[in-house]
Parts: structure tokens; sequence; C-alpha cells
């Protein structure tokens, strides 16, 4: 039967195939394209059907009932559901997804009246906006994430989920330029601050932001001019309020471990 959802009883060491969702020697693939998110007794995930592409689905562990949850891109297209991002918000799911007209861009689905629409159309037309490629993190009830609308490159962007806005929070590398916030994997919340790499022209530093008050700085500058430190390429971790990570220092260093307090 291909790929497809199987699951595993601990108590009683028994194994079953949850859902047959391409019927036949074919794979349905789920979660292949990342998203597998549990709301209350509901798996949701990725799946591919045969006939109506890659697109969300879900699975009720309490009465093992199996269903496409939206056909984002109508027909056999593939939307792609959470290939960049995915996040759980109350009983709301965000990530990214493709409708085959507007390109990748930030959508949600309400699992409690089983609704789904686009959040916003960042790079309005057919272009991408790949929102979460890079990073994507919560603060209360505010999603900050990577996305490109198209006119200033990858930069930090935010959605608010109480009031439905959404707006860009910097444009570090002024113009069409990427700053492409998060890239190297360092992008943690200390308080209210979000601290990630970015690159400002000077090369790719520490960089931070405030959301209580929307201020936005460089952290510092370890690779001192146009080089880059690349921190957080290899690890980070947050202790206490001393974030721990790697970065390339200037001069014959290295890269090596480095810590911001």
């Amino acid at each position: 039967s291909g790929h497809e959802l199987w699951a595993h009883d601990t108590s009683n060491a028994s194994t079953w195939q949850v859902a047959d969702i391409r019927s036949g020697s074919s794979s349905s693939n789920p979660g292949m394209d990342t998203l597998e998110l549990l709301v209350g007794d509901t798996l949701y995930f990725s799946a591919n059907d045969g006939s109506t592409g890659i697109e969300l689905w879900a699975h009720d562990t309490s009465n093992h009932s199996t269903w496409q949850v939206a056909d984002i891109n109508s027909g056999n297209g593939h939307s792609f559901p959470g290939y960049y991002m995915q996040i759980l918000v109350g009983d709301t799911l965000y990530f990214s997804a493709n409708d085959g007209s507007t390109g990748y861009e930030l959508w949600a689905h309400d699992t409690s009246n089983a609704s789904t629409w686009q959040v916003a159309d960042i790079n309005s037309g057919s272009g991408n906006s790949w929102p979460g490629q890079l990073m994507e993190i919560l603060v209360g009830d505010t999603l900050y994430f990577s996305a490109n609308d198209g006119n200033s490159g990858h930069e930090l962007w935010a959605h608010d989920t109480s009031n439905a806005s959404t707006w860009q929070v910097a444009d570090i590398r002024s113009g069409p330029s990427d700053s492409n916030p998060g890239k190297e994997g360092l992008a943690t919340l200390v308080g209210d601050t979000l601290y990630f790499s970015a690159i400002d022209g000077t090369g790719n530093e520490l960089w931070a932001h405030d959301t209580s008050n929307s201020s936005t700085w460089r952290a510092v500058d370890i690779n001192s001019g146009t080089g880059g430190s690349n921190p957080g390429q290899y690890m980070s971790i947050l202790v206490g309020d001393t974030l721990y990570f790697d970065a390339f220092g200037l001069g014959s260093s290295g890269t090596e471990l480095w810590a911001h307090d």
C-alpha cells in the first residue's frame, strides 16, 4: 500500500495501518512535507491522495476517521502545506502553502470550525513570499517570521493573530537585497526580545528586535567590517539570560564558541 499512516499502541504492542489515503500500491507520503501537528485528539499532516495533490489532511484518533481538510491548490496541483513553516496558535494552524495562483504565502486553518483561508498575500500576485523559510517564532499572539514581499528581499515580518494584521517588522538590509533573518538557524526569544542572525550589508551578525517597543538593532559585530561571523550556524542555546552560539571571529580564531548576555 506504499508509504501510508500507521500507528503503534505502546500499551499492548499492537501495530496497524491507520488509513490507505492513496489506495493501491502508490504512496500518500503522510508528513513528508514536514507538516505534522496534534490538536486535541486530531493529527494534522500533509498527504497526497493521488488526485488532489499534496494537501492538508487530518485523522481523529478518538473515532479513527481520516479526511482531507482542504484542497488549497484545487485540482491535482500541490499546495505543499507546511513546507516552510507550521505553528499552532490556540485552535488555529498557521502554515505556508501554495494555492497555485498567489505562490507560497501564509495560510491558516481554524480547527474549531474547519475554516481555511489565506492570511496574507505578502508578495502580491503570483510571486512567492516564502513565509517562515528562514525563521518562525511565536511571541504571545504574534507570529514573527521571515518573508519576501518582492521589493525589500527576505526580511523580518509579523502577523498578529488577535486582529489579523500583517506587517514588515524591519527592512534591515534596505532596498531589494536580503537580510535573511534567522538563516543561520539562530532565532531565540529572551523575554520580549528576539535574537537572530541577519545581514545589513556588513556581513551576517547577531541582531535583536524588542517586541514591546518595536525597536530593531545589531546586537554585536563580531567579525567587524564586511565579513560576517555567521552566528548560530552550527549551534545556539539559551542558558538563563545568556545565548551561547558558534561564530567566526575577526582574525585567526576561526569559528569558536561565543556568548552574549
